[in-house]
């Protein structure tokens, strides 16, 4: 059996845009706003304790700043999760599943179902609320999650988990 390993020419090559993308639930925007709700809660509380227990953070003027501040964040915040929601997508081929996030700094990801040692469907309590699930893949020789893909159906995240598990099993079985 002869080893081949031949060269590609750029115009050989595949072109990866032409992926049919498998968008995130909407919903999931909800949970991710929800929690940074809860995030920029603890932070107010925090800014509150703060201007009560030092004075020099209760005259006007540091006041004002530490509101516009928080404000600023809360709402930049906003502005990004929406943008970057855009990005969330994945797409299953038929040797690999792809993840794309990110709208500033672009990702996309490819984990091949031959490096797939585990995978698990779970959800939290904001998840649970609006029927969602993440998927979380691990890979041989990673210490933790190689990819994680939220914000989909709970029935999607089940199903997906479950055609890995088998597509990992058959190739593992035909020597692929």
């Amino acid at each position: 059996m002869n080893f081949l390993n031949e060269q590609l020419q750029p115009g050989q090559i595949p072109d990866a845009m032409q992926i049919n993308w498998q968008p995130v639930e909407k919903n999931y925007l909800k949970v991710l706003r929800l929690q940074w709700l809860i995030v920029s809660t603890v932070i107010l509380i925090v800014a509150v304790v703060l201007i009560a227990l030092i004075a020099e953070f209760r005259k006007l003027p540091q006041l004002l700043l530490i509101t516009a501040a928080w404000l600023c964040v809360i709402l930049f915040y906003f502005f990004i999760q929406e943008k970057s929601f855009r990005h969330l997508a994945y797409a299953v081929r038929e040797h690999d599943i792809l993840y794309r996030h990110g709208w500033i700094v672009q990702h996309m990801i490819a984990c091949p179902f031959n490096r797939i040692q585990h995978c698990s469907a779970d959800m939290g309590p904001l998840d649970r609320r609006y029927k969602l699930s993440s998927l979380t893949i691990f890979t041989a020789g990673a210490s933790g999650a190689d990819l994680r893909i939220a914000g989909l159906k709970e029935s999607d995240a089940q199903n997906l988990r479950e055609f890995i598990m088998h597509k990992i099993k058959t190739d593992e079985q035909s020597g692929n």
